[in-house]
């Protein structure tokens, strides 16, 4: 009897492997499918494009996601209690958040949908939407039953208030912002520590914004960095200790790095009697780093991290480039994302 039932069995399963998606499901791809397309298609004009003024054209008629926004909203508002809607709900946030139809999507996560499954991809993306997405985030939160979901929202909105940790030029609001990011993470640690949206762990993320907030502020020892240089020695940044340091993260792939270069070229060499030196963390493959050295004539040492990914950048969370930070005489951290001339400043007048 139990090959028998071993074979109904997976007659059973391939029978429901072969059933067609609902309407809905197929609905919502074909909208989704036909905007992707119409892009595409766009894109592969534009890099066939013979002349500047043909490229100028396909860059001006990008298709605008608006139209099929508009699309998308009549299903949701007609299909409100069906499971799959959700997948519309998640494209218009995700997709679609310039438009009107995005915005009322938003609204939909606090209120209609806040306690369905499947809606975790665009409650994580809410992190880049600051502290207007916070009432919606506390909604799902607060409602959501689903494990994913309720991780995903604390995420976003520990990431909403470390963001504005970082940027605060106010102490007191700096911290009441760190207090809730840290709220968030370790919520987020001892009950859904596991939890990956997109493949990715939401734990490892919020533990390098965990670190970047307790040891990589003014005041905190520098976390080492080091690495080959361009002529494959061994260096690191406390080999440099007693000494001012001025550490530029970049990369040649980096366009706003270019106009910054020369300047720090000329900070190394004014800088050189002044017990301090100039530092960089390259972010290329090994030779694609030699030929930006090369290329804008950098005078100072770089660490070869080989990627925008590598150890120290890493280490050091960088989420835009360039970035610099001032590191004093005892490897204490005395600037962070500072301009070049603030730094120059700080280490010609000693302090």
């Amino acid at each position: 009897m139990r090959p028998i039932i071993l074979l109904l069995l997976l007659s059973v399963v391939s029978t429901m492997a072969q059933l067609p998606a609902s309407s809905l499901a197929t609905e919502i791809r074909a909208i989704i499918d036909e905007y992707e397309n119409s892009v595409r298609a766009n894109t592969q004009k534009l890099i066939a494009a013979a002349t500047e003024e043909e490229k100028n054209k396909y860059r001006a008629s990008i298709p605008s996601a608006g139209p099929y926004a508009t699309k998308m909203m009549k299903l949701v508002q007609a299909n409100l209690d069906q499971p799959d809607v959700v997948k519309a709900v998640n494209w218009l946030v995700t997709g679609a958040a310039g438009f009107p139809e995005g915005q009322e999507a938003l609204k939909m996560l606090g209120s209609t949908f806040a306690d369905r499954a499947g809606i975790a991809e665009a409650v994580k993306q809410l992190e880049y939407h600051g502290l207007p997405a916070e009432p919606v985030l506390k909604a799902v939160i607060e409602k959501n039953k689903h494990r994913d979901e309720k991780a995903a929202a604390l995420y976003a909105l520990g990431a909403i208030h470390f963001k504005n940790f970082d940027a605060s030029a106010d102490r007191a609001s700096a911290e009441a912002s760190k207090e809730k990011a840290v709220e968030c993470f370790k919520k987020l640690y001892a009950d859904y520590e596991d939890v990956t949206i997109q493949g990715f762990k939401l734990s490892d993320f919020a533990a390098k914004m965990f670190f970047e907030m307790t040891s990589l502020q003014v005041g905190c020892e520098a976390p080492e960095i080091e690495g080959k240089d361009a002529d494959g020695v061994n260096f690191k940044l406390s080999d440099y200790r007693g000494k001012y340091v001025i550490v530029i993260f970049w990369g040649g792939w980096c366009h706003a790095c270019h106009g910054t270069l020369p300047l720090m070229n000329q900070a190394a060499e004014q800088l050189k009697d002044k017990n301090a030196v100039v530092i960089g963390v390259n972010t290329d493959i090994e030779t694609e780093a030699k030929k930006a050295l090369a290329d804008y004539k950098v005078n100072f040492r770089n660490v070869l991290d080989n990627t925008s990914s590598g150890p120290n950048t890493t280490l050091y969370n960088l989420r835009n480039f360039p970035t610099l930070y001032l590191i004093d005489p005892k490897g204490v951290i005395a600037i962070k994302n500072g301009t070049l001339d603030a730094m120059v400043s700080q280490i010609t007048a000693g302090k």
